[in-house]
């Protein structure tokens, strides 16, 4: 599946947020969740660290994938780091790695994005 904005590789890139999540994201969590990282995507280009999540539903999955329509509505990256093997399995089974880009950490989603998104 294709990103959902092609242009997306033209964004101007000033900063960078890294957003930490914990616990289950799930329909009685999924809407903050959304608005956390809506809200963070916004003003910068934002890394989610997951590492410290329990447990995603569909109702995360779709929190995750809105908020990356509403970093890409802003021109701004969101990125996933340290995804639980649950939403590996999802992202493979949906075939949205295009769409939920993830990196094995934090750092490595920065590095990423600074290589791969640099302001020239």
């Amino acid at each position: 599946m294709a990103v959902l904005d092609p242009d997306q590789e033209r964004f101007r890139c000033d900063g960078m947020t890294v957003v930490h999540l914990k616990g289950e994201i799930d329909i009685a969590t999924a809407e903050g969740v959304f608005t956390r990282l809506a809200s963070a995507a916004l003003d910068n280009c934002t890394v989610v660290d997951l590492s410290a999540v329990e447990f995603i539903d569909a109702s995360g999955v779709n929190a995750l994938v809105g908020a990356v329509r509403s970093a890409t509505g802003a021109q701004n990256h969101l990125l996933f780091a340290s995804p639980p093997r649950q939403l590996l399995r999802i992202l493979d089974v949906l075939d949205l790695h295009g769409v939920l880009p993830t990196h094995h950490d934090t750092a490595a989603a920065c590095t990423a994005h600074r290589t791969d998104h640099a302001v020239h």
